[in-house]
């Protein structure tokens, strides 16, 4: 199972999660409050086609103070596919199908309950994917009603305004949207202030799990960052907050150290020639350990090597244009992670090599 499955597979099986989102959907929709002791999972098995089942992350059922049962999918999704609202769909006939066959005949009589739909996207990129009133021809549009009850949380690129109110379910995108180890320290402190045990039991394991990406992190000796065996399920959540916390410290002594780094290589050259090769000196070695692809990391040193060549026979380049280790590490974050981060982001980083006047 990926990491980003394992983690969300954690909060959406979760009661502690599902009652706060639950809420949350039925404030959006006006069903009222939610009655937490109602609260109860449901089958994520959809219909079976060519020998493959598909899966909804989670369906729980709860009452409210105006509707005796309601039924609500979280779907939790890091990648585009344009045809989601069409899956969701059936996903909640699915659903419906099923109740109504378990349903009395005079349960029938009452009609089926509501069915709310909450989207966490979590992709790299700004996306919401077309309605399914939009997947249909023009006449189809005008001839059917496909409407279902949805709320779309683009997790990377909300603004906080857009947030839901549950303090939970914010600190879970808080959580999704750390960059790097550094950016980890804020949110872990957040959660040590939450009064509820099972709540904060739930998102320390879902931070350690979002720290586990980062397994490919080292130092300048080459050494990991972090063991992902010591956040472990297995070990008692104390040790593996410890470790948390140990891994924030090396992450942000070693950002210290490349800034200073970068510019005391400069410095050491003495030149404006020589500062380039100083940050570009500090960006191949933290290149080397930044668990990038290695592919990648290995063409992105090589271009690197041809500026540090032209610089050193006195083609000028500009210094705002020049990356050193921290302006590395940063992209990285930023994009998601060294296993996320597009290629693209980090190509842009390096200056072009301009084209030397060979006609003296």
């Amino acid at each position: 199972m990926a990491i980003h499955d394992r983690r969300y597979k954690r909060i959406l099986t979760s009661a502690v999660f599902a009652y706060e989102m639950a809420q949350v959907l039925a404030d959006a929709f006006g069903l009222g409050t939610v009655d937490r002791q109602s609260l109860q999972p449901g089958p994520t098995s959809s219909v079976k086609e060519t020998g493959h089942e598909r899966i909804a992350d989670s369906i729980w059922a709860f009452d409210t103070d105006r509707q005796r049962t309601v039924m609500m999918i979280v779907e939790a999704q890091s990648s585009r596919e344009r045809a989601l609202e069409l899956r969701l769909a059936r996903y909640v006939m699915d659903r419906l199908l099923e109740l109504y066959e378990s349903m009395t005949r005079h349960a029938r009589r009452q009609g089926l309950p509501p069915v709310v739909v909450a989207v966490l996207y979590t992709g790299p990129d700004r996306w919401r994917p077309p309605s399914l009133h939009d997947l249909f021809s023009p006449l189809a549009q005008v001839l059917m009603r496909f409407e279902f009850p949805v709320q779309y949380y683009d997790v990377l690129h909300m603004k906080r305004e857009e947030e839901p109110a549950s303090r939970l379910v914010r600190m879970v995108f808080e959580v999704e949207r750390c960059g790097d180890p550094g950016e980890t320290i804020p949110v872990l402190q957040a959660i040590r202030g939450l009064g509820d045990r099972d709540a904060y039991e739930l998102l320390m394991r879902f931070l350690s799990d979002k720290m586990r990406q980062w397994d490919r992190l080292r130092d300048e000796q080459g050494r990991l960052l972090l063991d992902a065996g010591q956040l472990d399920d297995s070990r008692p959540l104390s040790e593996v907050v410890k470790e948390m916390e140990t891994v924030q410290e090396r992450f942000f002594r070693q950002m210290a150290e490349r800034r200073a780094e970068g510019r005391a290589e400069g410095r050491a050259e003495g030149q404006a020639e020589g500062q380039v090769v100083g940050m570009l000196l500090s960006f191949r070695r933290t290149l080397a350990i930044s668990g990038l692809d290695t592919r990648l990391a290995r063409d992105v040193e090589a271009h690197v090597d041809r500026v540090v060549e032209v610089a050193r026979r006195g083609v000028r380049f500009d210094l705002d244009e020049v990356p050193d280790g921290a302006r590395l590490l940063l992209a990285i974050r930023d994009g998601g992670g060294p296993a996320q981060v597009p290629a693209e982001r980090i190509w842009g980083l390096l200056p072009h090599i301009p084209e030397e006047d060979t006609s003296k």
